[in-house]
């Protein structure tokens, strides 16, 4: 982990993975963990002449990067091993071992995904990843360089299916904006402010919240990709590219009072609501 064994010949003749990642709770170990998982199941099985493999897993301390490793592993090939038992096993050979909160997170997380091959691709990873974004810019201050469209990770598992959705339509041009799936539903927050306004919504019929809060789609990508915190969201259609909502990487406040984080708006004055029957895939 972190380090190889180029500067020692006498150890040339073993074959070595190397992991480059730091013992800090926010580094991503949970991506590898197929890639050291199915590394280790083969060495353990080819060793020399037809002996069993052995395998040495380490890191600086041998305390936390390796041991989430080998854990990983016990995990991967043992489906009713829990989490907390795979520790208890490692202590009982190596006493000091013990993750990091982080690791622990991210073994935890591995377990309730049921240790999948495609790590990258189950979807409680994808969301794991985008909280840890959000995370970051909240400490960094700093958009994410990589950001997740739930559209297009969605796109590929809903392919068959066909419900009813609500859409939003640029009010303008009538392009799709959004569909049901990537709504984000809030809570008003009670307060005697927002009991004011919802008595005035009872009595004027005016909706309490302006804007519909979405996830980040596809079609942002062209706004997103500039790299700042905040700015317009633009109807993706060229030929109309009517403002339509705004974003923030730090939050907006709801007009009912709620804060919602990271925020991707848009107003309800320029946007109309539909249902349809369509395939729940990009809205753009």
């Amino acid at each position: 982990m972190k380090y190889d064994f180029k500067r020692y010949q006498h150890l040339q003749e073993f074959k070595h993975i190397q992991i480059e990642v730091d013992d800090i709770e926010t580094e991503n170990l949970l991506e590898n963990f197929e890639k050291t998982g199915a590394w280790i199941k083969e060495a353990l099985k080819n060793g020399n002449e037809g002996k069993p493999g052995v395998v040495l897993v380490h890191c600086a301390m041998g305390i936390s990067r390796s041991v989430t490793v080998a854990l990983a592993y016990l995990l991967r090939e043992n489906a009713a091993l829990e989490v907390s038992d795979a520790l208890l096993l490692v202590q009982r050979v190596r006493p000091q071992a013990h993750p990091n909160d982080g690791f622990m997170a991210q073994l935890k997380l591995y377990k309730e995904m049921e240790c999948p091959g495609n790590i990258e691709a189950h979807p409680k990873y994808k969301s794991w990843v985008y909280q840890q974004q959000i995370k970051m810019v909240r400490d960094t201050g700093m958009p994410p360089s990589n950001v997740r469209f739930l559209d297009e990770d969605q796109c590929s598992e809903n392919l068959n299916e066909e419900k009813r959705d609500l859409e939003l339509r640029c009010r303008k041009c009538r392009k799709i904006l959004a569909t049901s799936p990537y709504l984000i539903q809030h809570v008003p927050k009670s307060s005697p402010i927002v009991q004011k306004k919802l008595q005035r919504q009872m009595d004027n019929d005016h909706k309490l919240c302006t804007s519909h809060f979405i996830h980040p789609l596809s079609w942002m990508r062209p706004i997103l990709e500039k790299g700042v915190l905040s700015g317009r969201l633009e109807c993706p259609n060229k030929k109309c590219a009517s403002l339509i909502g705004r974003y923030s990487w730090q939050g907006q406040r709801c007009s009912c009072e709620t804060w919602v984080c990271p925020s991707f708006s848009l107003q309800k004055s320029r946007c109309d609501e539909a249902y349809s029957l369509r395939r729940s895939c990009s809205p753009g």
